[in-house]
Formats: C-alpha cells, structure tokens, sequence
C-alpha cells in the first residue's frame, strides 16, 4: 500500500508508513520527556512483525512538520496507533494542536473504546473525547525505571511442562484484575523466554511476563498466587527477571496503577524509580 500523506497548514499526516518511518517514529517517542509506554510497546511490536497493519487493519498515522525537507526525527509531532475497531488506541503528540488532529483521525472512525496517551498528552484529548463520548473509567498509572541489577533473584524461565500452571495464572490473573487474556500461546512465550516462574517444592507460586519497547525491557503480568503472598516471592523473582532483562537492555520500564500503594512498594524494593505517569481512558459512545 502506497503511503498516504494528510496535509493541514503546519501539520502533515503520514498513514500507513513504512517499517523504516515507523523505527524513527519509535525513537522519537523513546526521546520523548512524558513516557508512553502503551505505544511504545505496540510500536515496537510492529517493528518486531508481531502486527503487520496491512494484513490485521491496525490504523498507524504519524504527524510531522512539512517544512523539513527530509522524515527526521526532529521533524515528527506526534504519532497515533489503532486496533481495527478503535477497540484499542494509543496516541502521543508534542503538542495540543497535533493532539487534536490527530484524534480527529481516531473519531472519524468512531469511539475509541480504549485509549493510552501520556500524562500530558492526556490533557489535550480528554475534553476533546468527553464533548462527545461517556467516560466509563480511567486510570492514570505510574511509569518507572529500572537501571541497576538488584541482588537476592530468584527464579527461572518457564519450561513447556509448565504450561498448566501458566494457564492457571493467567485465569486467576483476568479474574482479579480484570484484563489479560486467557488463549495465549504458552509455546511461543516459552520459546522466546518471555515468561519467568518462581517455584516452591515443585509448585508455581509466582509468574511475570515481559514484553519490550524500541529500547527498553517491559514488566507486564507480575502476580502472586493468593495463599503465597505477603513472603517476599514476588521481590526475588522480580529480581531474578530485571537482572536477566538488564543483559539485553539498558533500562527496564513497568507501569503500575497510582493506588496500588503494594506493587509501588514492590517495585521500589527491586530498584524501580517514578519517572512520569501515563493515562488510560475507557469510553463509549
């Protein structure tokens, strides 16, 4: 599909750019002073061939300055990400006015049923969503930042015969905190080392997934059997994992909601520090 370009006064729209506009976009937003950690994921996720846009009908449209003469970095104001359906949106901009037309090309195609924007960015959209959309909850988590190898790690990688106690976590995982899902290929995130346990006689108490951005290791999915918590399982395989992450990557990011005085403790005790905070909003029509 040829790449189509949107121009309006200052602002020009790039949609479905290629791989190599896609990697400058995700180094734009890696530099960027208000952390986005949704879209960074799913960006990177794009690069890596994990989402192909022309095949799975992800909506990618980048914002740029026209008056540079070439696709810089320094040129890019902002940048947007859709799920078919705007089940799932992610947006970034440097400023309100590349905020708004930018999410101008998300409600033209309807609700976004989800959208991840940062702190900041935050504060140009939602009015702009709340003058036509029923807001039916937000979040406005932590992100953090890890550099530094912690001491006291515990843990392993997950092994295929582990693949029922990973299914039985990602259920009680969905039922407690109402996201995740529950059809995920054990094998594949076997395969990559994308899955780390911590296990007592012989039982699986504790589990933590990665993911990654243009530049960072991610912690998603950190969660603790019920009967087993409260006894320091959670710090020493969060430990064995950032330490494994930190031979691959310079930094390790996570996002934790901001009332979640427990995990923040626990993050903190592993080394993680607060470098922002990003915003999660649910809508409907």
């Amino acid at each position: 599909m040829l790449n189509r370009q949107v121009s309006s006064s200052a602002i020009a729209l790039l949609q479905s750019p290629d791989l190599q506009q896609i990697q400058i976009a995700a180094q734009w937003l890696a530099n960027q002073p208000f952390p986005n950690p949704d879209l960074e994921v799913a960006l990177n996720l794009v690069l890596q061939g994990q989402i192909v846009p022309q095949k799975t009908g992800e909506f990618i449209a980048i914002a740029y300055n026209p008056s540079n003469g070439e696709f810089l970095t320094d040129a890019i104001l902002g940048i947007v990400m859709a799920r078919p359906g705007n089940t799932t949106v992610s947006l970034e901009s440097g400023d309100r006015t590349t905020a708004k037309a930018l999410l101008a090309q998300i409600t033209s195609r309807g609700c976004p049923h989800r959208i991840a924007t940062s702190g900041q960015t935050k504060n140009w959209v939602r009015p702009l969503l709340l003058e036509h959309y029923h807001l039916d909850r937000e979040h406005n988590p932590l992100v953090m930042i890890c550099t530094q190898a912690p001491g006291g790690g515990v843990g392993r990688w997950a092994l295929p015969q582990d693949k029922l106690a990973l299914q039985a976590y990602a259920e009680a995982y969905r039922a407690e905190r109402g996201s995740g899902s529950v059809t995920q290929n054990w094998d594949e995130l076997i395969r990559q080392k994308r899955v780390a346990v911590l296990e007592q006689d012989g039982e699986i108490i504790s589990v933590v997934k990665r993911s990654s951005t243009f530049e960072h290791g991610i912690v998603v999915g950190t969660f603790t059997f019920p009967a087993f918590r409260q006894q320091g399982f959670a710090r020493r395989l969060l430990a064995f994992f950032v330490t494994e992450l930190l031979k691959e990557h310079t930094a390790v990011k996570l996002w934790v909601d901001d009332d979640n005085l427990g995990a923040i403790a626990l993050y903190h005790s592993v080394g993680f520090q607060v470098i922002g905070s990003c915003y999660t909003g649910h809508f409907k029509n």
